[in-house]
């Protein structure tokens, strides 16, 4: 894998693509994406026996010709509805390995891996965000990030981005978006000026296999004219180091990019105000949290702006910033590349329902092959003409109020809730007394800074709070390298506090282990970009 790494880098890196090859590429996307729909399914499953949702076509009574005149007939996600309302769907602990796929008269014994792309030529692998389960390695290959290029260049032109001066602030190997950010926007033509991590960049035995891929990216970016920065260790208390880049290039009459997560989105902006920084007409892309209207409102007393992008790791870029948008995280879907139906799941033990996004990958390059799979994400969907760039390349399909049920996403990492269920059920009770439902983790997204608490009954007496943030950090890094990274963020970022008061209980009387607060248009609190 190194050696195809390291090889095709250089030829992925020597031929950047123009604006106008981009509009060709998305183009022609949407408007092969039933053909590609079609064959992406009939190589990647009807023609690979192992695949689980060939037993659960199978199951369904649904042959390959009946899927052909089908999408013929209705359309991809036409095709797509009647697939979910014949039992052709993922849930979210089913595509992540977590339990078996069980229909009437049906079980399927799976793991993560089941559902890994078979077409892929495996050139580098990252983490997963760990939103939708324990963080796991996914194969990426140089065609995905030839496709998200074309896309990100659309939106970023529409936003005015693309040609400013431009960092990162996220994290290097083996998490995976600083990576695929620092090569997106070297393809662009638009390579980063710096890139600064919070996680150090070292090459200790525990981090080699990550820090190798990191040095050779860094190293071909240098011989081919410094197209990708060395990163730079910056931890998020140091938001001002930022501030004082971007502060630089106002200076010098080129207000510049940043793209990070919104929580150090607004790091930066504070550390702005509170140091007299001019950041004015800088703009940040932001994801990994939401953007709330709290936090926007930091980063906009700041003098800075704002777009939003929506990706998960295991399917790549979903959406990018609308320029005309009505909402503070409004998106344009791309339907080209992936499919979306919204289906309504149980919440909170069956409090709540929550229309669920469910993705359908089209695209053969995606590091998972997805059917109709739960994303664990929600929000707000519509179809509105608004005029801006993104609508006229074929992308009518927006999305806002991002959000996702039964994960933490403060400080722009992602934990899901049956990891989390597991410190709530088990560890803590076992080291400080009581029963599970003495504490849950809630998060809140309100103020301008997510946080998440550690709820913990008054009724179990005095606790060492300190001991009790330390054992959750312990517990949350103990998966693989990726989670020890994300529990470092979390410790970094003070995300985690510790309050002493009566869990959250539903209106059945349930005491679920994660509990999100709203923070808009009454839903519950999650996540957006990487």
């Amino acid at each position: 894998m190194f050696l195809r790494f390291a090889s095709g880098l250089p030829r992925f890196l020597r031929r950047p693509i123009a604006l106008d090859e981009a509009w060709r590429l998305v183009m022609r996307a949407g408007a092969e994406r039933e053909r590609n729909f079609l064959r992406l399914l009939k190589r990647a499953v009807y023609e690979r026996p192992q695949s689980p949702y060939l037993a659960l076509l199978r199951w369904a009574g649904v042959a390959y010709g009946d899927l052909e005149s089908c999408v013929s007939k209705d359309g991809v996600e036409g095709a797509l509805e009647k697939l979910f309302d014949a039992g052709v769907r993922i849930g979210l602990d089913e595509f992540k390995g977590k339990q078996p796929i069980e229909r009437n008269g049906l079980r399927i014994d799976v793991r993560a891996g089941d559902f890994d792309n078979p077409l892929l030529v495996r050139e580098f692998e990252v983490a997963t965000g760990g939103s939708t389960g324990p963080r796991r390695r996914l194969a990426i290959d140089f065609d995905l990030l030839v496709e998200e290029t074309a896309l990100q260049l659309l939106y970023y032109s529409a936003n005015r981005f693309e040609s400013r001066p431009r960092a990162l602030w996220r994290p290097i190997p083996p998490g995976s978006s600083g990576l695929k950010n620092a090569l997106r926007a070297a393809k662009s033509g638009h390579p980063l000026d710096r890139w600064f991590t919070p996680q150090p960049f070292t090459m200790t035995p525990r981090l080699l296999p990550s820090a190798v891929f990191t040095a050779c990216t860094v190293a071909w970016g240098e011989i081919l004219g410094g197209l990708i920065p060395p990163p730079e260790f910056t931890p998020l208390d140091q938001g001002a180091k930022v501030a004082r880049w971007a502060a630089a290039w106002v200076r010098a009459g080129r207000p510049p990019g940043l793209c990070l997560p919104a929580g150090n989105a607004v790091r930066v902006a504070q550390a702005a105000l509170e140091s007299g920084l001019d950041i004015s007409g800088a703009w940040f892309r932001v994801g990994g949290e939401p953007l709330t209207p709290a936090k926007y409102e930091v980063i906009r007393k700041a003098g800075a702006e704002t777009f939003s992008g929506w990706s998960i790791s295991e399917a790549g870029m979903l959406g990018g910033g609308c320029a005309s948008r009505q909402e503070i995280d409004e998106i344009h879907l791309f339907t080209g590349k992936t499919a979306f139906l919204q289906r309504p799941v149980a919440f909170r033990g069956g409090a709540e329902v929550i229309p669920a996004l469910h993705l359908t990958t089209l695209m053969p390059a995606t590091p998972k092959i997805m059917l109709n799979v739960d994303s664990g994400d929600y929000g707000i969907m519509s179809r509105r003409r608004c005029g801006c760039p993104l609508e006229e390349a074929g992308l009518p399909l927006h999305l806002h109020t991002i959000r996702s049920y039964e994960k933490l996403t403060a400080g722009g990492m992602h934990f899901v809730g049956m990891h989390l269920a597991a410190i709530i059920e088990a560890d803590l009770p076992r080291a400080f007394g009581g029963s599970p439902t003495d504490y849950q983790f809630v998060e809140e997204q309100d103020g301008t800074a997510g946080r998440v608490v550690v709820v913990v009954s008054p009724r179990l007496g005095p606790i060492e709070e300190s001991r009790l943030l330390a054992t959750v950090l312990a517990a949350l890094g103990t998966e693989t390298r990726s989670d020890r990274m994300m529990a470092d963020n979390w410790m970094q970022g003070g995300v985690l506090r510790v309050a002493r008061r009566e869990p959250n209980v539903t209106p059945e009387g349930k005491t679920p282990p994660v509990w999100v607060v709203s923070s808009g248009a009454g839903t519950g609190g999650g996540r957006s970009a990487q």
